[in-house]
């Protein structure tokens, strides 16, 4: 009898032992960072990776806001960072991370496919990857939810030559940018990207009865678009903003298309998805950008078109195009 007391008591210290290891380990994230030249740059971005995604994960398993080194990170990143985790906390669930780090046009590095868990996504979006973006110095310059891995890889590939690689480059990173702005409600951000003469075009399903009441034809639907000013968009973005406590935006089948006659005008299709608290769709976005500046990039035409209308899908000719618009630079 005491042998088999003294066998039970050891087997459940080693599960409680078990059990704190598991939660010790899931705490910490070690980042292993490849494909940078100069070691005492790569051990600087492995140390202050690692020391960010364990910040975040201790904050997450105790239910705090992160209080993240103002050493490892610039402080701009800190207020973005905060936003993010007001609409949803997050952590990353891998104990080792290890990524290359990719050299950016605009200078300085960026790894991506860091795995993450989102506390407030869906139940089928909680896992997602984020980009962390570095400093020449190694210092964390931002950090935002990325695309799916083979499909960046793909638009990437997609560059004919070295100057139009890197353009894509910097397009992607703009629409990752660009999409995070949203999750993180920074209104600022997308007040900075709009041109102020930007034409917003937003599509609406309606209803639409037979004239005829002893009609045995179905009613119809049809898609109706309302013009709105870059101020007119933004003063709605507030307010959803203000009314709804999540937000995550997601940017998939995306396509990129340089204009023909303007070389720095290009436009982006993709299909989004839409989530708040309040409210969910699915449709087609158009971005028109000008990368005249790349530092810069200027959205000058926003469409957004239903995915359906009643039970037909849109076809591929009623989508809005680049080439559906006039453009005089």
């Amino acid at each position: 009898m005491f042998m088999n007391f003294k066998l039970t008591l050891l087997v459940v210290l080693g599960i409680v032992f078990s059990n704190t290891t598991i939660v010790y380990s899931q705490n910490t994230t070690k980042v292993v960072i490849t494909d940078v030249n100069n070691d005492v740059l790569k051990a600087k971005m492995e140390n202050n990776a690692s020391e960010f995604l364990t910040t975040l994960n201790t904050s997450f398993l105790n239910k705090s806001t992160p209080a993240i080194n103002s050493k490892i990170i610039i402080s701009d990143v800190s207020a973005s960072l905060l936003s993010m985790w007001e609409m949803s906390p997050f952590r990353c669930y891998e104990a080792d991370v290890i990524e290359k780090a990719i050299k950016r046009p605009q200078g300085g590095y960026e790894v991506r496919n860091i795995p993450v868990f989102m506390q407030e996504a869906a139940e089928d979006d909680q896992y997602q990857e984020i980009v962390l973006l570095f400093t020449d110095s190694g210092l964390i310059d931002n950090i935002y939810i990325s695309m799916e891995t083979n499909r960046y890889n793909q638009l990437i590939s997609q560059g004919t030559d070295v100057t139009e690689f890197r353009r894509r480059q910097i397009i992607l990173d703009f629409v990752e940018n660009f999409k995070t702005a949203y999750n993180r409600k920074d209104i600022s951000y997308l007040q900075s990207v709009f041109s102020e003469d930007a034409l917003i075009i937003t599509g609406k399903v309606v209803q639409v009865k037979s004239p005829d009441a002893s009609s045995n034809l179905m009613n119809s639907a049809m898609v109706t678009y309302q013009k709105q000013t870059k101020a007119e968009y933004l003063n709605k973005l507030k307010s959803i903003f203000k009314n709804n406590s999540y937000i995550n935006v997601k940017f998939d089948d995306i396509e990129i298309k340089r204009h023909k006659k303007y070389p720095d005008m290009y436009g982006v299709n993709m299909m989004q998805g839409w989530n708040t608290t309040n409210y969910s769709d699915v449709g087609y976005l158009l971005l028109v950008i000008d990368f005249a500046d790349d530092d810069k990039p200027l959205i000058h035409v926003r469409t957004w078109q239903p995915e359906k209308v009643g039970s037909r899908t849109l076809s591929e000719d009623e989508k809005f195009k680049l080439e559906n618009f006039n453009l005089n630079k």
